[in-house]
């Protein structure tokens, strides 16, 4: 399977997470999931996640922090082409 985009993949990997929670779940016997059971479905959601080449504990570990990067630049506007002015015809007729 070729994942194109990010959303794709967490799509993926929220998936399995909860599938191996929810096998984790009913191999214990109960029928919703604990918090030891989300913490799983959690992790293998990141683990999948960082397989596919997604940097989540960095983002995470960046949550609320400010960027210490330069501020983007905004695009500059390129000038539209002014029309070539037309030709006058100049007199040196001197009376």
């Amino acid at each position: 399977m070729r994942v194109k985009s990010y959303k794709e993949a967490v799509r993926l990997a929220r998936c399995a997470g909860e599938d191996a929670a929810n096998r984790r779940m009913r191999k214990s016997g109960r029928k919703a999931w604990s918090a030891v059971d989300r913490d799983h479905a959690v992790s293998v959601t990141e683990k999948i996640l960082a397989d596919l080449g997604f940097d989540i504990a960095g983002w995470v570990a960046m949550a609320g922090v400010q960027r210490n990067e330069p501020p983007e630049q905004q695009e500059i506007r390129k000038p539209k082409r002014r029309s070539k002015p037309k030709a006058v015809q100049l007199s040196f007729a001197f009376a």
